[in-house]
């Protein structure tokens, strides 16, 4: 009798573990605009995508924040603000803390004060630090806000970590600056309403990309009227 070989089976479970504990690390940052922008993402994410998902966004500095309390009502998944050292679980959503930057190191989330600026570039300084650390198949995302916080670190993700890169579309968004400004670095791979980046996420769960490391050429286009974005049919900014 021919016995089957049970090393396929083995080699699967090894891989489903390495997954599970080295969760694909979904970067979402956010300014003025960003608490129903970030509502309208996670209230739409299936909560067993095997995604770690990080929160990045500009908080007053020396005040106190109850994003976690109300991001945990749009959610079943576990939302966590970040503490010194925490290691990334799948399915849990991890909030950077007031008046800290945050850095990822071999899976797990390092906090560092806040510089004493008065730009805040938290976004950035965490895509930074994620492109450098080579985290499987890892996802930056720049929604609603202010100024231009995290277009360099979309593009350095893209360039250096070859990561999987999106953008609010702005015509959704309270605060354009950041997602126009994210999108005029030219490494944007998907320009998309939150509820949709929700979906894609939920698309690309189980697979390490889904996209190429090439970037996307985007043809981005103001209106000669409103001077907002015009977009194709699909909802979704015209790409090459």
């Amino acid at each position: 009798m021919r016995v089957k070989p049970k090393i396929h089976k083995a080699l699967n479970k090894q891989i489903n573990m390495e997954k599970v504990e080295n969760p694909r690390v979904v970067a979402i940052g956010a300014s003025a605009g960003g608490l129903a922008a970030f509502q309208k993402l996670i209230e739409n994410l299936p909560v067993d995508t095997d995604m770690a998902f990080v929160l990045l966004s500009h908080i007053l500095r020396g005040s106190n924040s109850l994003l976690p309390e109300i991001l945990a009502r749009s959610t079943k998944m576990q939302v966590i603000q970040v503490t010194e050292g925490i290691h990334l679980c799948p399915n849990h959503i991890y909030v950077l803390p007031p008046d800290k930057f945050m850095e990822i190191r071999q899976g797990a989330l390092h906090l560092v004060l806040r510089p004493n600026k008065p730009v805040n570039n938290a976004i950035n300084h965490f895509l930074f630090s994620l492109a450098k650390d080579h985290v499987r198949g890892s996802i930056g995302i720049i929604l609603s806000g202010e100024g231009s916080d995290g277009a360099e670190g979309i593009k350095t993700l893209k360039e250096e970590g070859g990561g999987v890169t999106m953008a609010q579309l702005p015509e959704t968004a309270k605060a354009q600056s950041m997602p126009i400004n994210a999108i005029q670095v030219d490494h944007v791979d998907y320009i998309l309403s939150p509820q949709d980046i929700a979906k894609k996420l939920a698309s690309m769960s189980g697979s390490d990309s889904d996209i190429s490391k090439k970037p996307l050429k985007v043809l981005w286009m103001k209106s000669p009227a409103s001077g907002s974005i015009s977009s194709d049919n699909t909802g979704s900014i015209a790409t090459l």
